[in-house]
């Protein structure tokens, strides 16, 4: 793996749309291997598609990065001695250097029009050979129009460059056809913006998502043309898959939104250790890293070649322990925003049952929700009745608090000679208007006194 003296990676999100887990996992992984070498990690926002590009998508990659604590050096709202680091911002850079390769016969003017090109297309296709651009416009290009797109001259070869997790990585560029890098309304395609922009940055390490390994030939071609340096390395790392196998389409799969994740109340410490196992393996039985530990342990010679496939209910679990893993204060003022409704005491109290049952923080809602909203009291039979008669006799005078309430409908419970089952279902049922709920005495003791005795009343009166 080549290292440079001075380490600097980033990321290029589009804001076109919502934050997806896939900018969140190639964040994580520039900024692992920035920490790791005491690097600077850079956001640059692609932002030259004019009909999708939207400031609010903008603010989502910056909210959902900082929710992750993934935090970068430099970027659009930082200053820093690459700036500006929009691409709509850097429009005369691309242009000039595009200028400069057509005086030097590296790129040509192309006039023809997406009829024409699509002609050519149709043509190959019924050849049944691959499609390369004809270069018409290079050899006899049309007298009479002025619209037109830059293509690059593509001088053919072999283009060869090592990938930190796939080794050593050969193209044939006499099947890779002249690109497009300005299109006609004069705005830079990816495939030159990108690279000239990694170049003019002092970008050393290029660290993104498998998709662009086929991208990688014709940025290096557009480097060396342009008498750039090359990055000292590239790692392109697996594709999230989803459930079904297929890529995380924004679309298809909910899990591909990142803001998804926050208001489920998944923790963001939690979903970076996660993000981190998809793909990398680090050769032992562990599963929680902290963040310190993952810097300290990443490295691309253990992260896989297959895409990974992101699974729910590993997720949940991890959740589950990060939970468990925070004292009671530190998940209460976790649990705050989803629990508007509640003062600080009430979430406080509830806190020793939720810990050991919750795997995200919105479940919070669905135990204690019978706190604010008061259940149709259930039909119960007369031998139902009874028994909630009893627990009410039992809870009358009794402290109202968890361990003096387990005691009473104990002793409540042998009395009646069912079994606990039998006895408080019924009970979760009129306080809640649920089959599941939080253990009973944290159930009735979360309630004010009189407000639960009366839900009871009220069901044995109904």
């Amino acid at each position: 793996m080549a290292v440079s003296d001075s380490v600097r990676v980033r990321i290029a999100p589009s804001p076109t749309g919502f934050a997806h887990l896939g900018t969140a996992s190639t964040a994580l992984y520039n900024v692992l291997f920035a920490r790791q070498n005491n690097g600077t990690f850079v956001l640059r926002v692609d932002d030259t598609d004019l009909e999708r590009n939207r400031p609010e998508y903008e603010q989502l990659i910056y909210e959902s990065l900082h929710w992750l604590r993934l935090e970068w050096d430099e970027g659009p709202d930082k200053s820093g001695p690459y700036e500006p680091y929009r691409q709509s911002e850097r429009l005369d850079t691309y242009r000039e250097l595009a200028a400069r390769l057509l005086a030097e016969e590296k790129a040509y003017r192309c006039y023809c029009t997406p009829e024409e090109l699509e002609a050519e297309r149709r043509q190959a296709q019924l050849e049944k050979r691959p499609y390369k651009y004809s270069r018409r416009c290079l050899t006899d290009p049309p007298k009479d129009r002025s619209v037109f797109a830059v293509r690059f001259k593509v001088p053919g070869g072999e283009v060869k460059f090592t990938d930190m997790i796939r080794g050593e990585m050969k193209f044939d560029a006499d099947l890779i056809g002249d690109f497009i890098i300005i299109k006609s309304d004069t705005y830079p395609t990816y495939q030159f913006a990108s690279p000239v922009d990694d170049a003019l940055m002092k970008i050393t390490h290029v660290i993104r998502g498998e998709e662009h390994l086929s991208n990688t030939p014709y940025q290096l071609m557009l480097v060396d043309a342009l008498g750039y340096e090359r990055p000292a390395g590239y790692a392109h790392m697996p594709l999230i898959l989803a459930h079904d196998g297929a890529k995380l389409s924004k679309r298809r799969h909910p899990e591909a939104n990142l803001a998804l994740f926050k208001e489920q109340g998944y923790l963001p410490e939690a979903l970076i250790n996660y993000l981190a196992l998809l793909g990398w393996n680090p050769g032992t039985e562990q599963e929680i890293f902290s963040f310190d530990e993952l810097v300290r342990e990443f490295s691309f010679d253990r992260v896989q070649h297959a895409g990974a496939r992101f699974d729910w209910e590993k997720l949940d679990w991890m959740n589950g322990e990060y939970i468990r893993m925070l004292d009671d204060g530190e998940l209460a003022g976790r649990l705050k925003p989803f629990l508007p409704q509640l003062d600080e005491a009430t979430i406080r109290c509830a806190i020793p049952p939720l810990k050991t049952r919750m795997h995200k923080l919105a479940q919070g809602v669905d135990y204690l929700d019978y706190l604010w909203l008061d259940p149709q009291p259930p039909a119960l039979d007369g031998d139902t009745k009874e028994r909630v008669r009893r627990a009410v006799e039992a809870l009358q005078d009794v402290a109202w608090e968890p361990q003096a309430i387990e005691v009473a409908l104990e002793q409540a419970v042998a009395a009646s000679g069912v079994s606990k089952g039998k006895f408080y279902t019924p009970l979760r049922d009129v306080l809640t208007g649920k089959k599941v709920s939080l253990p009973i005495h944290y159930t009735l003791a979360l309630l004010p006194k009189e407000a639960a005795l009366s839900r009871l009343r009220g069901a044995i009166d109904n």
